[in-house]
């Protein structure tokens, strides 16, 4: 039952990337809204210094591409007992920052519905291997990434 839960899971996972423009953005990192939302604390974040771009000419990659990344969701995703239990579905939205060596941090989720699966969600994205990170001007950078993380019941 459980291995069944995350392949649902899985099925309703998708990639986004922050901003949907097509010219490269540059802003500055802010602290979100803590009533609405939960950060990762263990990953430090970027220094005041570095820039986080929110579109980039070349964009951080997972190791072997997007559907590595659904792979390893769907093998690593927890959905948690009490969740399970209580019928709680829905979509747990997340952002991190790939900074300039390929590490994931400045975990926060941006959109919550229980704070199990946000849990649940923040502990699969720092679960996360080292990407390929993001380049602009043919030098790396640090940028954010947007990812919902959908629990279904099946």
């Amino acid at each position: 039952m459980k291995k069944e839960l995350l392949f649902a899971a899985l099925a309703s996972v998708s990639l986004l990337l922050a901003g949907c423009n097509a010219n490269p953005q540059q802003t500055e990192t802010a602290a979100p809204d803590a009533s609405d939302t939960a950060t990762e604390t263990a990953a430090p974040a970027p220094t005041p210094t570095d820039s986080v771009y929110e579109v980039a000419e070349v964009m951080p990659e997972f190791p072997g591409g997007t559907q590595a990344l659904f792979k390893f969701i769907s093998e690593n995703l927890e959905y948690p007992q009490h969740a399970i239990d209580g019928q709680i579905e829905g979509r747990v939205i997340v952002q991190f920052v790939v900074d300039k060596t390929g590490k994931v941090g400045n975990i926060q989720v941006v959109r919550s519905i229980d704070k199990l699966l946000d849990q649940a969600a923040i502990d699969v994205v720092r679960a996360l291997p080292a990407w390929k990170p993001g380049m602009q001007n043919g030098q790396p950078v640090n940028v954010r990434y947007t990812l919902p993380v959908s629990f279904k019941l099946s």
